[in-house]
């Protein structure tokens, strides 16, 4: 999951997240994020609490920042692109919530990743309406095609979420919950 480090507890951002995360753990899926506060922390407070696994990939460039309690496992990184390599490899799908810049840097490397035949198999999910007016935009003003706008599955809600990976063929996995 990708999402925003500067949602608050009380959010509406957060309580989408950690109702995703609540979903996931329900439906036999564990969660993998940067494994810090904000929505990072609601969907592994949602999964955890939920009795499913968490996995945080943390970097040292942060520094003293700690990662959120919520985590089974936490998976250090040196630096920022290894740690984008580590989300991006572990994930059997991308669920990605509203966020700031390093959400849309996370969301554009899995979209490039999947239209360049890496990580096609990886179904990449937005969340909410924001992603769906941004993704219009981009595709108004890049040279962006309709291939590439293919790689997106839009849910309006957590609900939605679930469903669509389950008709994306995306299951859960027992094996990696506790």
């Amino acid at each position: 999951m990708f999402g925003s480090s500067r949602a608050e507890r009380d959010s509406p951002e957060y309580r989408e997240a950690y109702e995703v995360g609540k979903l996931l753990a329900e439906n036999g899926y564990s969660v993998c994020n940067g494994g810090y506060d904000g929505t990072m922390e609601a969907a592994s407070r949602g999964c955890k609490e939920a009795g499913g696994r968490t996995i945080g990939v943390t970097v040292e460039v942060f520094g003293s920042r700690l990662p959120n309690e919520f985590l089974d496992e936490e998976v250090g990184t040196a630096s920022l692109l290894m740690r984008l390599d580590k989300l991006t490899a572990l994930a059997d799908a991308y669920v990605v919530l509203k966020g700031g810049l390093g959400t849309l840097l996370e969301m554009a490397l899995v979209w490039n990743l999947h239209s360049l035949q890496v990580y096609h198999d990886k179904p990449i999910i937005l969340l909410g309406p924001a992603w769906r007016a941004t993704v219009e935009a981009i595709s108004q003003h890049l040279m962006i095609r309709d291939i590439d706008l293919a790689a997106f599955t839009f849910a309006a809600t957590p609900a939605d979420t679930l469903r669509e990976l389950a008709r994306l063929g995306v299951q859960g996995r027992s094996d990696l919950n506790p």
